[in-house]
């Protein structure tokens, strides 16, 4: 069937045809075409938030790693933003060199064809790493003071807040027996990476 005999469907056939395109076609459909843009923008928006594409992403953060889960996709800058529901990571170092932390954007691996005899219990996603980016702190900073961080790399834009903690100097029960501090104590940050944007060409590349 050609785009000119689709136009000639009901809004609901074509909404269902648009079901069963791959994301990629979506995406091109939705470039070339004036009369099927909206419904390929509502189709692909579908797909991203309440569809199978709602668990594709997450992110790794030093040692953590969570799934990304999808706020909002904006037609007009074609971009998709997501949450990242994960908890503060507590870094320390020893100096204020502005230390680097190392992120990454994770996808979901697709799933095999299933084989006859296979097992039906579903199986725990595997994500493998889509880019690498990392994360600078900022020297001089005060104690209790946060900085919001926008980070780029090729596949994705992440916003982050940094955070450096007050110094929790030893306390000594008996001041007749302090121990002599062989070293300074670290400096204390939090880390966390509170949303995730992504262009839908990345979300759509196979």
């Amino acid at each position: 069937m050609s785009a000119q005999e689709l136009t000639l469907l009901p809004p609901e056939i074509i909404a269902i045809v648009l079901e069963h395109l791959p994301l990629k076609d979506l995406v091109r459909a939705e470039r070339t075409s004036k009369f099927f843009q909206a419904y390929c923008l509502r189709e692909i928006q579908r797909r991203i938030t309440n569809g199978p594409l709602k668990d594709e992403w997450g992110v790794m953060v030093h040692l953590g790693q969570t799934i990304a889960q999808p706020l909002r996709f904006d037609p007009q800058t074609k971009q998709v933003f997501y949450s990242v529901p994960m908890d503060p990571i507590r870094v320390n170092s020893m100096y204020d060199h502005g230390r680097q932390i190392h992120c990454s954007l994770l996808r979901r691996k697709p799933i095999a064809a299933k084989q006859p005899n296979q097992s039906t219990t579903a199986k725990k996603p595997k994500y493998l790493i889509r880019d690498g980016f990392s994360i600078k702190f900022q020297k001089g900073m005060n104690e209790g003071e946060t900085v919001n961080i926008s980070i780029k790399s090729q596949l994705c834009q992440v916003q982050a807040a940094l955070t450096r903690l007050a110094c929790q100097l030893p306390s000594h029960k008996d001041d007749n027996k302090k121990k002599l501090l062989l070293a300074p104590s670290p400096l204390t940050y939090t880390l966390k990476v509170t949303e995730m944007c992504l262009p839908l060409s990345t979300v759509a590349a196979a």
